[in-house]
């Protein structure tokens, strides 16, 4: 593999991103919500008894937890509440970026000259995939390190003895999260070879976060609590379907296949 031609790919397809406000508009407000707007509600409203008894979803999170978490609501939800919602950073971030990469290029007219550079398939694949797994990482981490200031300076954690982020956490933003963004950038390179436009490719896409909505819904029904053990499931289960999406778009992907269908 030829590195240089890989991130010759790769600085030419952050150009063309930094110019498409579409996908840039997403990938700014996700983290402004999530990592901002909705922890700072989140915790106000654990402070007030009467807005918390309001909240039936929280409620009903909080009778599922164990006595010693329960007993403190802005932990519950610091810590275990927010932990599956944060997932949907890299899983959206990624699916906006990868499709604006991959089926982008068909919509701009660009691919098939793509497709006849010296690249090969690998390398084309693998720089593509970079193209949004590194910025879907990084927005994550930035986005971790701001809910980590609000939560410090809000929460005040270290006044009611405990500290964030705490180990779940870091485990969730510096490995499970950079494994849920390759998977869902994988399952587009997947696609895409049938996609004919960005919004087709976007609506397909919307699938992967179904997952992430499964485990907030059970958090909220009290079904569950996002711990280490939920941790080291998802994490397994984002490694093995890692492993499977990048070999299958490896394999599956042929370039003559692709011009036939431009």
């Amino acid at each position: 593999m030829n590195a240089d031609r890989v991130r010759a790919l790769v600085a030419k397809d952050w150009i063309e991103l930094r110019r498409n406000r579409q996908t840039l508009l997403p990938i700014v407000m996700l983290p402004i919500v999530f990592a901002l707007v909705l922890p700072a509600t989140l915790i106000a409203a654990t402070r007030q008894p009467d807005a918390l008894a309001r909240l039936d979803f929280l409620t009903s999170y909080l009778d599922g937890l164990p006595a010693g978490v329960a007993a403190d609501p802005t932990r519950a939800v610091v810590q275990y509440f927010m932990a599956p919602v944060f997932l949907m950073i890299p899983i959206v971030v990624a699916t906006v970026l990868a499709t604006a990469a991959f089926v982008g290029e068909k919509e701009r007219d660009t691919l098939e000259g793509l497709l006849f550079t010296p690249l090969t398939d690998r390398e084309l694949v693998i720089g593509k995939i970079l193209v949004s797994w590194v910025p879907a990482v990084g927005v994550t981490w930035l986005s971790t390190a701001v809910y980590a200031l609000v939560v410090n300076g809000l929460a005040r954690p270290w006044q009611h003895g405990w500290a964030f982020p705490n180990g779940t956490w870091l485990v969730l933003a510096l490995v499970i999260a950079p494994l849920v963004s390759f998977f869902a950038i994988g399952c587009i390179v997947l696609i895409s070879h049938r996609a004919s436009t960005l919004q087709g490719a976007q609506a397909v896409a919307g699938l992967l976060v179904l997952p992430v909505i499964v485990l907030i819904v059970s958090q909220a029904a009290g079904a569950l609590a996002f711990d280490g053990g939920v941790v080291i499931g998802v994490g397994v289960a984002a490694l093995v379907g890692d492993l499977a999406v990048f070999h299958l778009a490896v394999r599956r992907f042929d370039r003559d296949r692709v011009v036939t269908r431009l």
